[in-house]
């Protein structure tokens, strides 16, 4: 007697025998509060379906990044799980343990803006029952340049994807592939950065009870709109000396203010005199930066 054809039939009998037992006894496993990433397609309802989700930590990001600072680094946690089509118990049963490849990518980024991901490819297992998952870890790096604008808020785009999976010798497709994308946000914050230079020098001829303008050019190099706080901190006993108490700088920008000087009717030989220059965003007072000091030399040596 030819046992092949008893054979067929008892597995033609086993395999439907399967699919009417899961459609009695629907999986209990407790679904997990997901997001649906694609649009449904009829094909999908065949087999498994793939799901992705990515979090993190919102206080790993609230802090503003400072231009040209510390490295930002923000620890993004994977999901991924997989929901059954019609024969989706079955195609569960014969591949569950199978390797899936998971990719990360960095998509958008401003261009002053650099960005890496610790790993990027993932191999994960296809899990037994539907809506249980798998977790993976990884690390997003994040630095912003010095002409990076203060206060901007910025998204750094990442896309994660899982490629379609094939069984049967390539002809049928067992799992749904799915792409993924979101956006984990940061905000730029201020970098004060000042330079001073002295259009002539930084000497100056002070004769006795005459009145002297002294130039100083005071530029923004910072990445914020700044309020310059200008001070005379140190200058000798008997000399009326002045700044004008604040300039502000738009980003970029350069402006010249005049020190005023008067020396006492006794005075010859040399003095110096010290200026103090604190730079506070224009958007937001409390920011302050370092203070910058100057100093110059007056003189006067009578004939």
């Amino acid at each position: 007697m030819d046992k092949k054809p008893l054979i067929g039939k008892f597995l033609a009998v086993g395999i439907i025998l399967l699919f009417f037992t899961s459609s009695i006894f629907p999986a209990t496993a407790k679904p997990i509060h997901v997001t649906e990433n694609t649009i449904p397609t009829p094909e999908k309802f065949f087999g498994l379906n793939s799901n992705v989700e990515i979090s993190w930590d919102a206080n790993q990001t609230k802090e503003p990044i400072i231009p040209r600072g510390e490295l930002r680094t923000v620890q993004l946690d994977i999901a991924f799980w997989v929901t059954w089509g019609v024969f989706g118990r079955l195609i569960s049963y014969l591949y569950h343990g199978k390797q899936i490849r998971l990719d990360l990518s960095i998509v958008d980024i401003p261009e002053w803006c650099i960005a890496s991901i610790s790993q990027k490819i993932f191999g994960l297992n296809l899990p037994k029952k539907e809506n249980s998952y798998e977790e993976a870890s990884t690390y997003l790096s994040v630095m912003v340049a010095d002409n990076a604008p203060a206060f901007e808020v910025f998204p750094v785009t990442i896309q994660t994807t899982i490629e379609p999976s094939h069984g049967l010798f390539g002809f049928i497709t067992i799992l749904q592939g799915v792409t993924k994308v979101v956006n984990v946000t940061f905000t730029v914050g201020y970098k004060p950065l000042l330079q001073f230079s002295f259009p002539d020098t930084d000497i100056i001829e002070t004769p006795p009870l005459v009145q002297v303008d002294f130039p100083i050019r005071i530029s923004n190099l910072g990445n914020g709109k700044t309020i310059v706080e200008n001070e005379v901190v140190n200058y000798p006993d008997g000399w009326n000396v002045s700044l004008p108490v604040q300039v502000v700088l738009d980003v970029c920008e350069s402006k010249e203010i005049n020190a005023t000087i008067l020396a006492p009717y006794n005075f010859s030989g040399e003095e110096s005199i010290t200026f103090k220059f604190t730079p506070h965003s224009y958007d937001n007072y409390s920011l302050v930066g370092e203070s910058t000091y100057t100093t110059i030399l007056a003189y006067y040596n009578p004939p």
